[in-house]
């Protein structure tokens, strides 16, 4: 049987190889192996649950990093990739930093983020504050991350996709119908359907779709 007929098996062998892919070029390799997740967690692209698991038998334990299904066919790979590497960026100042108590986004984890080409911002625009308890980001065009991803393998990019996407913001279940698309230069806003290809005219960039 060939892995495309084995969707668990195609599809978190692409999530290892893309965690895997992104730790050596952005984080130098030092990363631990950890479990990786999916999560309809409401409101939350994607999550870092430290020590989360533990062995069966014998000792140990490991992390968790999560991400939302529901966010797979909405969004571009790009953006999901990034949420992946924000999440790793958690991992990173866990086991070589000091994060802060109650999942406060500190400026450690803030310059870090920086250093790896998504920057930290409680908005996803520029201008937004750097660091807080809840915070998100954006892509720095021609960054580390942005060309990491550029050269990743196709084969690291996930095959599944969640086929009935939701708006944790409705409530479990409801289906998006309208996604806010924001241009990252002036922050016009507009509403269409998921998945469009959005330009703004005057400033010659691709709108963003917001989560």
């Amino acid at each position: 049987m060939s892995n495309d007929e084995r969707p668990t098996q195609s599809q978190f062998e692409a999530y290892d190889g893309m965690f895997q892919w992104f730790s050596r070029t952005l984080f130098g390799g030092e990363l631990r192996p950890v479990i990786l997740n999916f999560s309809r967690r409401a409101k939350t692209l994607g999550f870092f649950a430290p020590e989360r698991w533990q062995r069966a038998k014998g000792k140990g334990t490991t992390h968790e990093i999560s991400l939302n299904p529901a966010f797979l066919k909405t969004r571009p790979t790009r953006d999901t990739a990034s949420t992946l590497v924000h999440e790793m960026t958690h991992l990173w100042q866990f086991e070589a930093g000091t994060p802060s108590r109650g999942g406060y986004h500190n400026a450690e984890w803030a310059d870090k983020m920086e250093s790896i080409g998504l920057m930290p911002s409680d908005t996803g625009q520029p201008g937004g504050k750097r660091v807080g308890p809840r915070m998100t980001h954006y892509i720095v065009d021609g960054g580390p991350f942005d060309r990491a991803f550029k050269q990743m393998p196709a084969g690291y990019l996930l095959p599944w996709q969640s086929w009935e996407p939701t708006d944790p913001a409705k409530g479990k279940g409801a289906p998006v119908s309208k996604l806010k698309y924001t241009c990252p230069d002036c922050a016009t806003n507009v509403w269409g359907k998921p998945g469009l290809n959005l330009c703004c005219l005057d400033c010659k960039t691709a709108l963003k779709p917001a989560a």
